[in-house]
């Protein structure tokens, strides 16, 4: 598993049911360990689509598996063949610490974008716009 461990909040987080989530499902049928962890989400405050799974046995800890970006239309097969490698081969502790390093990255352009879009609101403000 990668990406980061986050706390299900329906302020926050939506649930997305469809046919990916159908073939997520699917891909995991007959895994004892993941029957029914996988699932589809959506960051409602970054606006982007993740696939997620639940741990600790409940419905309420998830990990990011696969961060699709902001559009559905991105996954293809290439991501496809990602998400099986990233669930069913173990990383080594390379890869694991290329990963973070990507995902702290993408956390931080991601709220280093949204400051400078509330910076240039309160400057339109500041004008009278």
């Amino acid at each position: 598993m990668l990406g980061m461990v986050s706390c299900y909040n329906s302020d926050e987080h939506t649930i997305i049911r469809g046919e990916l989530s159908e073939w997520l499902e699917r891909l995991v049928e007959g895994d004892p360990r993941r029957e029914g962890c996988l699932f589809l989400l959506r960051y409602n405050k970054l606006e982007v689509f993740c696939i997620c799974e639940w741990v600790g046995g409940g419905n309420d800890t998830f990990v990011d598996v696969l961060n699709l970006g902001k559009s559905l239309g991105n996954f293809d097969q290439k991501q496809a063949q990602e998400l099986r490698r990233r669930l069913f081969a173990s990383d080594t502790a390379e890869e694991t610490s290329k990963a973070i390093i990507r995902n702290d990255s993408d956390f931080y352009h991601n709220l280093h974008d949204e400051d400078m879009e509330e910076t240039e609101r309160q400057e339109r403000v500041a004008i009278g716009e």
